[in-house]
């Protein structure tokens, strides 16, 4: 069987007998044609068709191909006595996945099929890369989506899907509008993000020299329309989260949000109803249809239970009784209920966890689960009754959320309130929280009437609507990792680093000094604990980069010597270790590199820090490399944690891999300061290996 070097080889070749022909493999011309779906219709008249060869069979004086365009697919065939001996010798030159143009007249083979009796073709492109035979019978399950280019060819099932999102959007655009709403188009780029607890891509912007966000959601600009005088406005565009990938989320996502003056949460479950129940009568004919063999009856009214009535149904845990942090973690170790909520920091992330585990996989739907509890719904209005839940919804289907829609919180007061305790929580360690925003905070003390927000995810809805398992069968090119191998990719564009011969730099203090000021200043075990993995790995990297491992070490080692006089008042933190360290005799090169680890916005999920680091950036390898080592010591430990022997040599490689990859584990281990290795060579994969081994080396040591 030939390779596909050799196929691409003969059809190269091919190309260039083409060109000795006076034939131009990929001509400039204006092709006036019909469609093949409105050629079908024309039986006795000549048409001139084009679109892609998908077979080709016969041989001698007769010739059949199959030929597609957008609307259908059409034989063609081809008889030397009909056509012009140029044309005929043509086809022998031909390949299935070409573009050609067939000018002839319709008719039936005596099989009965409509075909195009061809009395000329010619080429319009040629296919070097030949397409797959049997594209379902690819090994690799991410391929299709690489290449989707090859997919929609082969597939036309997946086409259909595509096809069907366009309408989608189409029909909800066009039904807002009629309903009054306005279109607009909000920022992309965002100097705070805000309208959801999710992590941002963060990018920079040369010219103003600042850094901005990609936006997580657009709810926060448009409640600010709301406060300008609109009454009624959506968006349909692209969000983006810098979160971990599953078969429901994709970093690069597409929502639908309206925001509607005067209207209520209740208001609006009854309007999602109207809108969904036609969207789905429109499109299937019916208001049942089938998604991964279950039915689903879409057919209003859609039951209805509050979240507390949820959770007392499927735990036995009354939140409206354990409705504090130590309350709840009580309740859920009395009901014995399997629950992990290791990352998860304060009431409303243990209570969502613990939510997500034991009770959404029951709620089929579709229905609307009520009255969300006010902890980890930061925007929406409270309760008059109970302020401890909110005047909120979602709609469920298959224990999936589809929508989220609520009464916005329109008091500035509780507003910069919420947005407070959230930002405490991001200071215990949450990585997902939201932002206190001063110009949003303004823009309501202008005045926002009583409104009601809606938001719902496109793809997410395509799932259900084409009854596809992964929502990477809805997204035209879904976020993938690059290809390493087979095709030419641009390299990722690094700062450039102050690249010195560190292990020449004098720090000052040996190792033996170290260990001693180590033991008078730091007399909590957890972080000495954390100090001597940090050696570790600074070592391991130092090795690989061809550094000195010891004063790599020693770096390591000292990095938090000032961390239990400090972590009270964290503003201190790296100051007041340069006078330690200044004491002992450490070099100015030392004092500059352990600071580094504090600089700016890459510490611990957000800066807290003292002021003068704050706009400070790390610039060599071996702040790069003490950041990234110090950090990666939390992931890996807490993967040993919920191992069952909590030993670090039951830590796999792919599992903590997989750990890196999900957010909420180890939820305060910033993952954007470990992917500081990749600034100074390493990549993510290598990196994490050899943290791994140079902890389990020390493990006896370390007590795991």
């Amino acid at each position: 069987m030939p390779t596909l070097d050799e196929l691409r080889k003969t059809r190269l070749d091919k190309l260039k007998k083409l060109g000795d022909l006076g034939v131009v493999g990929y001509p400039a011309e204006t092709v006036v044609k019909e469609s093949i779906s409105k050629a079908r219709d024309m039986d006795g008249k000549v048409v001139t068709i084009a679109g892609r060869i998908m077979a080709i069979r016969g041989h001698g004086k007769i010739f059949f191909m199959d030929v597609r365009d957008s609307t259908e697919r059409m034989q063609i065939v081809c008889k030397a006595d009909v056509m012009t001996d140029a044309s005929f010798s043509l086809i022998e030159l031909l390949d299935m996945g070409d573009f050609v143009k067939v000018t002839g007249e319709i008719g039936k083979t005596q099989a009965g099929e409509i075909s195009v009796f061809a009395s000329s073709i010619s080429l319009l492109s040629k296919s070097i890369r030949p397409l797959p035979n049997e594209w379902h019978g690819l090994t690799d399950v991410e391929e299709r989506y690489r290449q989707r280019y090859v997919d929609l060819v082969m597939n036309q099932d997946v086409k259909k899907v595509f096809e069907t999102r366009a309408k989608v959007i189409s029909f909800l655009r066009n039904f807002l509008d009629k309903e009054g709403f306005i279109e607009v188009e909000t920022p992309v780029l965002q100097p705070l993000y805000g309208g959801a607890s999710a992590k941002p891509f963060v990018t920079h912007h040369n010219a103003l020299d600042v850094d901005l966000y990609l936006r997580i959601a657009v709810e926060l600009y448009l409640k600010r329309l709301i406060v300008g005088g609109f009454e009624k406005v959506y968006e349909i565009g692209k969000d983006f989260r810098n979160e971990g990938m599953s078969r429901q989320h994709n970093p690069e996502f597409t929502m639908l949000e309206f925001y509607w003056a005067y209207a209520t949460y209740e208001d609006l479950m009854n309007y999602t109803e109207k809108m969904l129940s036609s969207l789905i009568q429109e499109l299937k004919g019916t208001m049942k249809i089938t998604y991964q063999g279950t039915e689903l009856d879409f057919t209003p009214p859609w039951p209805r239970i509050s979240y507390r009535d949820a959770v007392l149904k499927h735990t036995g845990i009354d939140i409206a009784i354990e409705d504090t942090e130590e309350k709840l973690l009580k309740a859920i170790k009395g009901k014995n209920l399997k629950v992990d909520v290791t990352g998860a920091i304060g009431y409303g992330a243990i209570l969502d966890t613990m939510y997500k585990a034991t009770v959404r996989p029951h709620l089929i739907g579709p229905m609307y689960l009520t009255k969300r509890p006010t902890a980890f719904v930061a925007l929406a209005k409270r309760l008059p009754e109970d302020p401890r839940f909110t005047a909120s919804f979602q709609l469920l289907v298959m224990g999936e959320e589809l929508l989220n829609a609520y009464n916005e919180l329109n008091d500035p007061q509780d507003q910069a309130a919420r947005w407070r305790e959230s930002e405490e929580l991001g200071k215990r360690g949450q990585e997902e929280y939201e932002s206190f925003d001063a110009d949003y905070i303004r823009a309501l003390e202008y005045g926002m009437p009583p409104t009601a927000g809606w938001g719902m995810g496109i793809d997410r809805l395509l799932t259900i609507l084409e009854d596809q398992k992964s929502i990477k069968d809805v997204i035209l090119f879904p976020t993938l990792r690059p290809e390493t191998t087979g095709v030419h990719t641009t390299p990722v564009i690094q700062k450039k680093l102050n690249v010195i011969k560190e292990e020449k730099q004098d720090i000052g203090i040996d190792r033996k000094s170290a260990q001693i000021l180590l033991e008078k200043n730091i007399k909590d075990p957890i972080t000495r604990m954390h100090c001597r993995e940090s050696e570790a790995i600074m070592q391991a990297v130092a090795k690989r980069l061809g550094y000195d491992e010891t004063t790599w070490g020693i770096i390591g080692l000292l990095h938090d010597i000032d961390w239990e006089q400090t972590k009270t008042e964290t503003t201190k933190h790296g100051v007041l270790a340069a006078d330690i360290l200044r004491k002992a005799g450490g070099s100015a090169f030392l004092i500059e590199t352990i600071q580094s680890h504090v600089y700016g916005e890459g510490w611990s999920g957000a800066f807290y820090g003292p002021p003068e680091f704050k706009d400070k950036k790390r610039e060599s390898v071996i702040q790069h490399a003490l950041a990234s080592s110090e950090t990666l010591t939390g992931l890996i430990i807490a993967s040993a944690m919920v191992q069952p022997d909590k030993k670090l040599a039951s830590v796999k490689s792919d599992s903590l891999k997989k750990k890196f990859n999900t957010a909420k584990f180890a939820a305060g281990c910033n993952r954007e300061i470990i992917k500081e290795c990749e600034q100074i060579g390493i990549s993510i994969d290598e990196f994490l290996n050899l943290g791994l081994g140079a902890l389990q080396q020390i493990a006896s040591e370390l007590g795991l």
